[in-house]
């Protein structure tokens, strides 16, 4: 039954014409709470209703809403069609991930914050307005062929990504099949022997400050910390023993840049490779994340830091031109695929365990179309791969042997 309550929202506020004018798709938004859900016209009709009403109309009146399985948990029904706004995130911004909620869509848009239910609802209409309107401005063929495959397949926002993309003159796109973009590895000659500069431990703190930058808290035991990690960078006093350093610090003092500084100095100054050793997946990309202070530009970073990950961590993309190879059969699954499409051609290293590939899209599109896309273990051909000097485990390889830093898990 209907709550008690309707009203109109507010549209997004006017900001002139638009240089690419685009049309979002003339459907409802639906935001659902705990006990209560927004139901946004495309008049601008807000209504409060409960879930049984809520799950009535959605599945009578496919919804813009974000990440519709949830949505489907949180009403308490089977998942049904609905234009997601994450797949048209991930669809328009391939490997960039955010928290799947209109507060995040908002965050990530530059949008204003959701502050209550309604405002949901509201955040979903201007979210799709935004990616609609960067699409159009991409200007992207690629994307184009790739939405046309989609679209045929049925994807919900097939018509406005075409509708956006209509200006795009097509120019032998490789559209599903990805690995046609993908640049190949190249084999360079043997780096030469890293020199024996020391690492002194002044030097240390003055790179942990720079590291910090000048509006950083002071923190004494941090820098106590990563002066007594320089040790283990001197040089060998004697054959086959190598200096080790034993230290720990307690939660919250800063022990990750603690031991970057020291590491970052010695490769620079003896122009050689540090590996960095991590137990978890998520303490590899927590460094990472704050190597981006010593590396802010992306492109530097991407020579100077590489990740490495067991096989089965990366997309095999022979098993990827299989999955396209089956569309014909199964053209259902040409929304997943046409989305690791996208994904394939914008992602750093190939990997689907963190990094860049977006946590929630096995659940939006299914484990097998996107995670049962890596490489398996003992199944890899190798160089009899007609994939092999683009595989993206092979460049990962090849490009550990040229960084400074290699983050190892």
């Amino acid at each position: 039954m209907r709550a008690s309550s309707t009203g109109t929202l507010p549209t997004a506020p006017d900001r002139g014409p638009a240089r690419n004018p685009v049309q979002r798709p003339a459907a409802p938004a639906l935001a659902v709470g705990y006990a209560r859900a927004a139901w946004l016209s495309p008049e601008g009709e807000i209504e409060r209703l409960d879930p049984v009403e809520a799950a009535r109309r959605a599945r009578r009146t496919p919804p813009v809403l974000c990440h519709g399985r949830a949505v489907a948990r949180r009403l308490g029904i089977d998942a049904f069609a609905a234009l997601d706004l994450l797949e048209l995130y991930a669809f328009v911004r391939p490997a960039r991930s955010l928290v799947p909620t209109a507060r995040g869509l908002a965050s990530a848009l530059s949008l204003p914050a959701p502050r209550s239910l309604d405002d949901d609802a509201l955040t979903l209409v201007r979210a799709t307005e935004a990616l609609l309107a960067e699409l159009a401005a991409i200007g992207d063929s690629e994307a184009k062929v790739v939405a046309q495959q989609m679209a045929a397949a049925g994807w919900l926002w097939g018509a406005a990504t075409l509708a956006a993309l209509a200006p795009v003159q097509i120019e032998e796109p490789a559209g599903l099949a990805a690995w046609r973009r993908l640049g190949e590895w190249s084999e360079y000659a043997a780096e030469p022997p890293p020199g024996h500069e020391p690492v002194e431990e002044t030097e240390t703190r003055r790179r942990l400050a720079e590291l910090l930058g000048a509006d950083s808290e002071p923190r004494p035991q941090q820098a106590d910390y990563a002066a007594a990690a320089s040790a283990a960078f001197r040089p060998r006093e004697r054959q086959d023993e190598p200096m080790a350093v034993l230290a720990e610090a307690g939660t919250g003092v800063g022990k990750t840049l603690g031991y970057i500084a020291p590491a970052s100095l010695w490769a620079e100054k003896n122009e050689g490779a540090v590996w960095i050793s991590t137990f978890t997946r998520n303490l590899q990309h927590q460094i990472d994340t704050e190597l981006d202070r010593l590396y802010p530009e992306p492109t530097e970073k991407a020579r100077r830091v590489v990740l490495r990950k067991g096989r089965e961590n990366y997309l095999c993309l022979l098993n990827y031109e299989e999955a396209v190879g089956a569309l014909p059969a199964r053209p259902a699954t040409a929304v997943g695929v046409g989305l690791m499409a996208r994904w394939i051609q914008a992602t750093r290293d190939g990997s689907l365990v963190g990094g860049d590939f977006p946590g929630w899209l096995p659940d939006l599109m299914g484990r097998g179309r996107t995670l049962g896309l890596a490489d398996r273990r003992g199944e890899c051909i190798h160089s009899a791969c007609p994939h092999f000097r683009k595989c993206f485990i092979e460049k990962n390889v090849r490009a550990a042997r040229q960084a400074r830093l290699v983050v190892a898990n």
